[in-house]
């Protein structure tokens, strides 16, 4: 009884929870000397004071009020916010030739309540009107909401002027810019950039690909079936994550992930057969593999990409992708032999278990995102 108990409290917890996305940050500054500033936000994660610390809301002690607020209309959101934005504004900081500017919003964009399996989307615009050319700038994104990315241009029509984005852990400041003679990011330096935010969309933002990686490895300890499954689920994402992201195929977030969350049961029930065969369930996690790409592509379409920069990055997310991938399959494998190396039954005690419990975590979301 405790252990059904057990389950279903972490069952519970798993398919209610939002991952806490990083802000995305874009600077413009115009011809008149106007400087606006978009951030790109979960605006109920910042009003919770629930930062990227967390892996996702559940983890926070007031989740129960992001809940709240995750549920009402954007123009009611758009209201609580006013009482909020003073506090809110006074942990962001935006530095203009050495001298912090005083941010004034123009326009608070904030999605439908929608699909609640995603953080809505909430862009905030401020603005600041200069008295001089900027010649330098530089950005801090409050320490309580964690991780951010920036980058900004000097605006000019029809042209692409955007810096690389910089990635901004723990609220951690972008440093003095110089508009003038900006220091470029070096291929290698963008490289290892989106090699740590591929990495960090798995561990520890994503749930959905966590759980089926473990669904996966859970099934062998023969180290070629094991070793199959791994190499085709990896050709299948990447796959379709680089013919997503080159806008050759396009398919709904509200088709994707409800079949992403009946990937992850459908790879856990296997488990729990007695015998299977690897002809069928490599074909099933190439087909599945095909869909977890498209939801890797969903993210990574959020940072626009210079067409010079384009393959390094795609590049590098992937490898982090696969970084992490290697990581999860090696603590399910060393897991399993720790417990046979002790003559334990590492099926009963582990396998069969922890399966139940991902096919029910799989299900669970899968109808939750098709009736929401």
């Amino acid at each position: 009884m405790k252990i059904l108990s057990f389950l279903l409290i972490f069952v519970t917890s798993l398919a209610q929870a939002d991952v806490v996305k990083p802000a995305l940050v874009e600077i413009s500054i115009f011809k008149d000397k106007t400087l606006s500033l978009e951030i790109d936000l979960s605006l109920e994660a910042a009003m919770s004071g629930i930062g990227t610390q967390y892996k996702n809301t559940t983890d926070a002690p007031n989740s129960a009020h992001y809940d709240e607020l995750r549920a009402l209309e954007p123009d009611v959101l758009r209201q609580r916010f006013k009482g909020f934005e003073a506090e809110f504004l006074n942990s962001l900081k935006l530095i203009v030739n050495n001298q912090t500017q005083a941010l004034t919003l123009t326009n608070a964009k904030i999605d439908i309540i929608g699909y609640k399996k995603r953080p809505r989307k909430t862009i905030l615009t401020y603005q600041v009107k200069l008295s001089e050319w900027p010649k330098t700038l530089a950005w801090q994104y409050g320490k309580v909401y964690g991780d951010s990315a920036m980058r900004w241009q000097v605006y000019k029509k029809d042209e692409y002027n955007w810096s690389q984005w910089r990635w901004l852990r723990d609220g951690k400041s972008s440093d003095l810019i110089d508009i003038n003679h900006p220091e470029p990011l070096s291929t290698a330096q963008r490289f290892y950039q989106f090699t740590g935010i591929g990495f960090d969309h798995v561990i520890p933002l994503g749930w959905d690909h966590i759980l089926f990686i473990v669904g996966m490895a859970l099934s062998s300890l023969l180290w070629k079936r094991l070793l199959l499954l791994v190499s085709v689920f990896t050709l299948a994402h990447t796959l379709t994550l680089g013919l997503a992201m080159f806008g050759v195929v396009e398919v709904s977030a509200r088709l994707v992930e409800p079949l992403i969350a009946f990937s992850i049961a459908y790879v856990a029930i296997e488990n729990l057969l007695t015998h299977q065969s690897i002809k069928r369930k490599s074909m099933i996690v190439f087909v599945f593999g095909l869909i977890h790409g498209l939801g890797f592509a969903s993210m990574l379409k959020e940072f626009e990409m210079a067409p010079d920069s384009f393959l390094t990055t795609l590049i590098g997310f992937n490898i982090g992708v696969e970084l992490a991938q290697i990581v999860i399959v090696l603590f399910v494998v060393l897991t399993l032999l720790g417990l046979r190396s002790l003559k334990l039954n590492y099926r009963q005690l582990a396998v069969i278990p922890v399966s139940i419990i991902i096919s029910i975590v799989g299900v669970w979301w899968g109808v939750e995102r098709i009736i929401v």
